[in-house]
């Protein structure tokens, strides 16, 4: 079963300059994740299920907390974290950092594991 959760909001200390980190700014998370759903669809209950709603506010805890430079290292250790969190077989995580070039909607990072 994939299941993708889409703009994530993590407002978050990140970035290579100073004067970036001096105050929190947003990056927006996409997470797809599969995992093994057998169970969980054919009983219907939540138990067997991966709760979404834990993983999107510990994945945000652990990101405000982490105080990343690079979005790269982000999409990375949230990928790790999330694989070693969650019963999971494949995780991607897509990091977008809109506040990082004038010139540029957004830049993103996107990491997956296990490796493809």
């Amino acid at each position: 079963m994939r299941i993708e959760i889409e703009r994530l909001r993590v407002d978050a200390t990140i970035g290579a300059y100073a004067e970036e980190r001096l105050i929190e700014q947003t990056l927006w998370l996409d997470i797809t994740l599969d995992y093994e759903a057998e169970l969980a669809t054919a009983t219907d209950t939540f138990e067997h299920a991966v709760d979404y709603d834990a993983l999107t506010r510990r994945l945000s805890a652990y990101v405000k907390e982490s105080k990343f430079v690079l979005i790269e290292t982000a999409a990375k250790r949230c990928c790790d974290f999330l694989f070693e969190s969650f019963p999971v077989r494949s995780v991607t995580v897509v990091v977008s950092k809109p506040s990082a070039l004038e010139r540029a909607e957004t830049v993103r990072a996107i990491a997956q594991k296990p490796d493809q």
